[in-house]
């Protein structure tokens, strides 16, 4: 029985009662009233349990959003699943028409590959220009070496040349010397005759000399011009050599370049096809959890976005009940408590289950989306509200999501405690809690006591003279008589 019930109870016993008693007063004759004993109640050891009650709804523990992830809009094709159907991770709940998206990457793969044929005859003419330059260059390299060679072997010709002139004058310098000492002999001898021979053959000697001198100094003058020759072809074959290296550099970076070309302008349409493929690939949409379909938004045909909520997945193998506590109660809920719930679906049964979720964020306002993604939002201009998720420690086949859900959060607990109805405890001028004692012989005592936890009907209480089984007067209905004899033998009713 709640507490209002016993209320209303109360409140018609003490109306019947006044009314009653006014009848009675009003005929009895004064020396006929009888004073009632004071009710009393005995203190008595029990179970007090703190309790916290709110009404929620039952949720799924895991709800999922099947959104498409395109970037774009497009029409529905299919729809795979309905309202209820069981599904599993990986089945296909619905699909989009791409074809149009599907069009544009056969014109990109086109595109891809007419660039790549451009590409490939740059690249063709690239290696043609240095195969070229190669062979020019070796051209140049092979006429540079043979200068060089025909240099050198000038400068040996002449020098054998330099050897055969010194020789030949050696010879002619000997034969002068020959032909002077004949001369010089026939000269002494006093012939004429054979002086005259010898002179002749000696100024012929002489002119062979002469003739022998001029001829090595032509060969040594060879010698030194083919020195000459030899140096300016090497340094020629030198420059030739440069020239033909840097000529192929620029040639082999000509390629790099055109290969890097080839790859800059084929990157963005390699990246667009692979955008395109990434979108076609999410066409047809799929469950991310076991579960139920609870709801199908779309249709084909439709067109869609992906942000709204197409189809909605919930495991209904776990469920919640879900309630916003006001904010000043939400500090005494504490993850893990235990909650019982009651629907009207399961009448009588009480469900039980555990704290799992405190939002830290107040509710947006009192219109709360029982979505299972805990999601929150700012605070409302009203009171302020917390979301709490009690997930259930069963499931009852009866339970439908969007029930509503009677929940008790047991705040605290106290076994085999004393207890006396929390009405009868007052306060003296100290404002200090006692209770009224029943002694012996129909006296009373106020008795201190420290109060505890309390519930609806019943609080703890202790203190020296407080035990098991003592006899308290309740306060409350010996104030109710007081008022009844205080209005006199009417009862405050006039009666005819």
């Amino acid at each position: 029985m709640n507490k209002k019930t016993v209320l209303k109870i109360v409140a018609g016993v003490v109306v019947v009662s006044m009314v009653c008693g006014g009848v009675y007063f009003k005929f009895m004759k004064p020396q006929d009233i009888e004073v009632e004993t004071v009710p009393t109640v005995n203190v008595t050891k029990q179970t007090i349990e703190k309790t916290i009650s709110a009404t929620g709804s039952i949720i799924a523990a895991q709800e999922t959003t099947a959104l498409a992830s395109t970037t774009g809009t497009y029409p529905v094709a299919e729809v795979y699943v309905s309202i209820g159907d069981e599904v599993k991770v990986g089945d296909p709940l619905y699909k989009l028409d791409m074809s149009e998206k599907q069009n544009e990457l056969s014109y990109q793969q086109k595109a891809y590959s007419l660039l790549q044929q451009k590409n490939d005859i740059a690249m063709a003419n690239a290696e043609l220009e240095l195969d070229k330059q190669l062979d020019a260059g070796a051209v140049k390299v092979v006429d540079s070496n043979k200068e060089v060679a025909d240099a050198n072997k000038s400068k040996e010709d002449n020098e054998s040349k330099v050897k055969k002139a010194e020789d030949a004058l050696g010879d002619a310098r000997r034969a002068a010397d020959r032909a002077e000492s004949d001369m010089n002999a026939a000269s002494e001898s006093g012939d004429q005759a054979a002086y005259a021979a010898a002179r002749d053959k000696y100024d012929a000697a002489l002119s062979a000399v002469r003739s022998a001198e001029s001829a090595l100094t032509t060969a040594k003058e060879a010698v030194k011009d083919a020195d000459k020759k030899i140096e300016t072809s090497t340094e020629a074959q030198g420059r030739t050599q440069k020239e033909m290296d840097r000529e192929n550099l620029f040639k082999s970076r000509a390629i790099e370049s055109a290969k890097l070309d080839s790859q800059a302008n084929t990157i963005d349409n390699q990246k667009a096809i692979a955008t395109t493929k990434a979108e076609l690939d999410k066409a047809t949409v799929y469950a991310t959890q076991d579960g139920v379909v609870t709801n199908v938004n779309i249709k084909p045909g439709q067109t869609y976005s992906g942000a709204e909520a197409a189809v909605v997945i919930d495991d209904m193998t776990t469920l919640k009940a879900s309630a916003d506590i006001d904010e000043a109660l939400i500090p005494k809920i504490k993850l893990g408590q235990t909650v019982n719930i009651k629907t009207d679906a399961t009448e009588d049964e009480v469900l039980t289950g555990k704290v799992t979720f405190i939002s830290p964020t107040a509710t947006k306002d009192s219109d709360k989306d029982k979505k299972s993604d805990s999601s929150t939002a700012s605070v409302s201009k009203k009171r302020a509200t917390y979301r709490v998720d009690v997930t259930l420690d069963g499931v009852n086949e009866v339970l439908r999501l969007g029930m509503t859900a009677k929940m008790t959060f047991l705040i605290d607990k106290k076994d085999n405690v004393l207890a006396v109805p929390s009405a009868i405890i007052q306060k003296d001028e100290e404002g200090k809690d006692y209770v009224v004692v029943q002694k012996s012989e129909g006296e009373t005592e106020n008795v201190t006591v420290t109060t505890g936890l309390s519930d609806d009907y019943y609080t703890e209480v202790s203190g020296t003279g407080i035990k098991e089984g003592k006899v308290i007067i309740d306060s409350n209905e010996a104030g109710i008589d007081d008022m009844l004899l205080s209005m006199g033998a009417d009862g405050g009713i006039n009666v005819d």
